[in-house]
């Protein structure tokens, strides 16, 4: 109430005392209608009765929300608010009423749309045979450019406002903004092409690396977020059973299975002797390690996928030890491994990011190009192994052909999206390529696997049994 006597104009005593009584009887009714839903609350009855005081309330909400951004025009235009010192009336409305500044500013923007460009709208929202979203949604994207503007003073046989305001009467929101849009860009193509170029010139993707990831921001135009949008959606199989990631993760690990399908099949085109990869570096001791265990968060294996290389560095001086840090106090020593390389810090590091966990790289080495480079003391290359694929050619083929699909239990992602785990361990069989010990994952699931460490064991049948490593069956798992 503070806020109404704050903007009262300086009218006559019949005009003050209207729109108080008009606010008492508003609040009166309002004070009604709290009772009748407290009342049907306290019966536990939901009739017809409340049906229709539902969709009352609900119609009468928006008259009162049309009402209000009408209200809001005059209350600006008198300029009262300002003596409170506030920026601009949307400043003011937004501290006044607890909404936020963006809302305030729709409220205004609306009022005046429909102040100056829609009568006929304002008068179907006011009168409650326009819906409030639809008023906003006209308000918002019709008016937008002299041409439009013209366009809505047309008859309504030619498509002006009046053809829109009888078709908000009858059309759902949804359907009635796409006919908004289309209608705009008819009535002046020459906008949406502005509006496409200034967006093509917003149009921008940073990565920044921060505190245990990188940070994605950026802007797409319409048509390529719809472009990226469709390509996600079509690697973002169904979730398994124990799968609880939301939308927002899921589509996190799109984006990383797209750049991977773009990488593995050499799409773009390479220009080189080797398509295009990620490289990562590591000692031996550290590699053995990581690929040796299976504890949890180390993993007995892991995936690189296709184009995934990695490069074994060990000084040819044999191991040395780099120190000894200590951590926990009294109950829990903690010891940095022994190093063959100092500067490397026996860590696997991809190059140009950083370094990885150890679970990461037995994902990397379980199904990637594992190349040798060993160095002498001074770092010269003394000797550079060629590459090979633990699981390539005729036998991935045959895992495929065997699998069809990711073997998780309740994952069905295609072999495009998988890559071969091997079931042993790529350091227990000293990296052999047994078909019958290989079997197919998704990238995501692959990952699942070594930083939980899942276990998987062959079954009669040719099948694969999955166990966590508390040894009960995965969710899903027959």
């Amino acid at each position: 109430m503070g806020g109404i006597s704050a903007v009262r104009s300086p009218g006559g005593p019949a005009e003050v005392t209207g729109a108080a009584s008009a606010l008492r009887a508003l609040i009166a009714a309002v004070d009604e209608v709290v009772g009748l839903v407290r009342a049907v609350e306290a019966d536990l009855c939901g009739g017809q009765d409340s049906v229709d005081l539902l969709l009352g309330v609900r119609a009468q909400l928006d008259r009162l929300v049309v009402a209000s951004s009408c209200l809001a025009v005059t209350v600006d235009a008198g300029g009262w608010w300002a003596l409170e010192g506030a920026r601009s009336f949307s400043h003011w409305l937004a501290a006044a009423s607890g909404m936020s500044f963006p809302r305030a500013r729709e409220v205004l923007a609306t009022g005046r749309a429909l102040r100056d460009h829609l009568p006929a709208t304002a008068r179907g929202a006011l009168d409650g045979e326009i819906g409030a979203e639809q008023a906003v949604v006209v308000a918002r994207l019709a008016p937008t450019s002299d041409a439009r503007r013209a366009a809505l003073a047309a008859p309504a046989v030619e498509c002006g406002e009046g053809f829109l305001a009888a078709q908000a009467t009858v059309l759902p929101v949804g359907s009635f903004r796409r006919l908004v849009q289309r209608w705009a860009a008819a009535a002046d193509p020459e906008a949406d092409e502005r509006g496409y170029r200034d967006a093509c010139d917003r149009e921008h993707v940073t990565l920044s690396a921060t505190t245990g990831g990188v940070q994605l921001a950026g802007f797409l135009t319409t048509e390529h977020g719809a472009l990226l949008s469709c390509a996600l959606d079509s690697v973002m199989t169904p979730p398994a059973p124990d799968d609880h990631r939301s939308t927002p993760q899921r589509r996190a690990q799109a984006i990383a299975d797209v750049a991977r399908l773009c990488l593995d099949h050499g799409v773009v085109g390479t220009g080189a002797a080797v398509r295009p990869h990620l490289s990562c570096v590591v000692d031996f001791e550290t590699l053995r390690r990581a690929v040796g265990t299976d504890g949890a968060g180390t993993g007995g294996a892991g995936t690189g996928g296709a184009g995934t290389g990695g490069a074994g560095r060990g000084g040819a001086d044999g191991a040395g030890t780099a120190g000894v840090g200590r951590f926990g106090g009294s109950r829990r020593t903690f010891r940095l491994p022994a190093l063959a390389d100092v500067e490397r810090f026996a860590v696997a590091e991809v190059l140009g990011s950083g370094p990885v966990p150890p679970s990461a790289l037995a994902r990397l080495a379980c199904d990637s190009e594992i190349s040798r480079v060993v160095f002498g003391p001074d770092s010269q290359v003394i000797n550079a192994g060629r590459a090979e694929r633990t699981f390539s050619g005729p036998r991935r083929r045959a895992v495929i052909a065997r699998d069809g699909t990711c073997r998780y239990p309740g994952c069905s992602a295609p072999p495009a999206l998988c890559e071969v785990h091997h079931v042993d361990g790529w350091a227990a069989r000293r990296g052999e390529t047994d078909v019958n010990r290989g079997v197919l994952l998704c990238w995501h699931h692959h990952d699942v696997v070594h930083r939980r460490s899942v276990r998987i064991e062959p079954t009669p049948g040719g099948g694969f049994g999955f166990r966590t490593r508390h040894g009960t069956p995965v969710a899903g798992a027959p």
